[in-house]
């Protein structure tokens, strides 16, 4: 290692704004500054008391949803939840934006994009034809692979993706990357849970054992004018992961 090497190694490493400001907002959640089922302050009041980005606060609270630290009433605010890390990765639900984050994670990215023929995708995509271009990719957590997604698009917005380098690793998502490539913004997905026996190959790369309970979560994703633009299929290892939903009365 040569001299500027080892002296670039010495410095320490600067904390990304957002992981600075979630540090900051955590210690006062668990300082009592922010009571626990009480509202917290909005996104324009934090972006002005810390003179940060509005990108930079969404992804600080981010990080908070993901581990079940505040929730979100729609309509309302954010709220405080005084719930403490499971030790699994929990993921905190509240909106549309919380689906295509994945703070704290990283993607390992098994397979770019490809085109094959799959009616049955297809016919789910709403497609006209039987060929549809998917991916797979591999989430990790604390180091630790939880989730194992194939991620189902037309051939068309495939190559486009694929030439774009999406899936990349990071915590983005498939889906939060391709929607500048879309002709109109994704507008609501439609979502089914199923519990499951882990197959073989799914089970060796979510860290589980064959027959193991996992979970599948199927997601269709649709524009403003309803037309499917991503199809999911993500098989979860339930040990290592964990998925709440907050529904709450609006005051």
């Amino acid at each position: 290692m040569t001299e500027q090497e080892q002296t670039a190694a010495a410095q320490p490493r600067k904390v990304a704004a957002y992981r600075a400001l979630a540090d900051v907002l955590r210690a006062d959640i668990d300082g009592g500054v922010y009571a626990e089922e009480g509202k917290m302050p909005t996104e324009e009041m934090l972006q002005g008391k810390y003179r940060v980005s509005r990108h930079t606060v969404r992804q600080a609270l981010s990080i908070l949803l993901a581990e079940g630290r505040i929730y979100r009433v729609q309509g309302s605010g954010t709220y405080v939840s005084g719930r403490q890390p499971s030790g699994r990765y929990l993921r905190s639900i509240g909106s549309l934006e919380d689906l295509v984050v994945w703070p704290e994670t990283q993607t390992e990215v098994l397979e770019q994009f490809s085109t094959r023929a799959d009616p049955s995708i297809a016919a789910r995509l709403e497609l006209s034809y039987i060929e549809v271009s998917r991916a797979l990719v591999r989430r990790f957590a604390k180091k630790k692979p939880f989730v194992l997604t194939r991620h189902y698009v037309s051939p068309e917005l495939g190559d486009i993706l694929r030439k774009a380098g999406i899936p990349s690793r990071g915590e983005g998502t498939v889906i939060g990357s391709a929607e500048p490539f879309l002709e109109r913004p994704v507008a609501g997905v439609r979502q089914d849970i199923t519990a499951m026996n882990a197959p073989a190959e799914e089970a060796g790369l979510i860290g589980c054992q064959p027959g193991d309970a996992i979970l599948l979560i199927e997601r269709l994703y649709y524009d403003t004018a309803g037309d499917f633009v991503e199809f999911t299929a993500s098989h979860f290892n339930p040990r290592r992961y964990g998925y709440r939903l907050d529904l709450r009365r609006t005051p």
